[in-house]
């Protein structure tokens, strides 16, 4: 079952400081002035952007960054290790933590692990990146044809600031494609979401991106198969 913080309207910060204060207990983060000024610090970020609720997940992942900030790299790679899958690109997601600007918005995808860094090999590092749609939960709605291109395009929009500081050069891979594909009940009805046609998609959506943002290129895609 998954754990959902939800703090009161009331006494909000002092409900936040508990969630927070918890979650560093969980993650066996030493108690201390960092620890505390941090405690204190994403109570009130937690407080003024996420007063619905937010996800246990997503609060460790916050909590890494936060001592991404102060450059504490040994206690956010403590927590980056607890969490999967990011436990397997730690020096990624720590240069990312750092340095990237787009994160809240983000934050959903990266702690789920659906938005991740990649590492193949002869590409340069920062401009490598993996969408995982095998970690991405569809409801029956959704799996629509139009609703899942729907859904292909909000993703695209969210991770194209990635490739602004290089006009575009980059790699994407597309992880769980064929998983996508929406059953329509009769072999003999074809519908528009094999891979091949969510990769068309996909391609288009970028050269839209590349126009409207003036890049040199687009990022090359990769159908990842395993």
């Amino acid at each position: 079952m998954k754990r959902t913080i939800s703090p009161v309207l009331d006494a909000r910060q002092e409900v936040w400081s508990e969630h927070v204060q918890d979650a560093f207990t969980k993650l066996e983060i030493p108690p201390g002035t960092m620890a505390d000024n941090l405690v204190a610090s994403l109570s009130m970020y937690c407080r003024k952007f996420h007063s619905r609720g937010l996800q246990s997940r997503d609060l460790n992942l916050l909590i890494a960054r936060a001592f991404c900030a102060v450059d504490n790299r040994s206690a956010a790679t403590h927590v980056l290790k607890s969490m999967e899958p990011h436990c397997r690109h730690v020096s990624r997601w720590l240069e990312i933590l750092s340095e990237l600007h787009h994160f809240p918005q983000l934050l959903p995808y990266f702690s789920l692990g659906i938005i991740r860094p990649a590492d193949w090999a002869g590409a340069q590092l920062d401009r490598m990146w993996t969408l995982d749609f095998d970690r991405l939960v569809l409801t029956d709605a959704e799996r629509h044809e139009m609703m899942l291109y729907r859904t292909l395009r909000m993703l695209i929009e969210q991770v194209v600031v990635f490739w602004d500081a290089t006009d575009g050069e980059g790699i994407l891979g597309l992880k769980g494609l064929a998983g996508l594909k929406v059953e329509t009940g009769s072999p003999k009805k074809q519908t528009l979401t094999t891979p091949n046609d969510l990769l068309k998609y996909v391609a288009d959506l970028f050269k839209k991106q590349a126009m409207k943002r003036s890049w040199k290129t687009v990022p090359s895609l990769l159908n990842l198969t395993c």
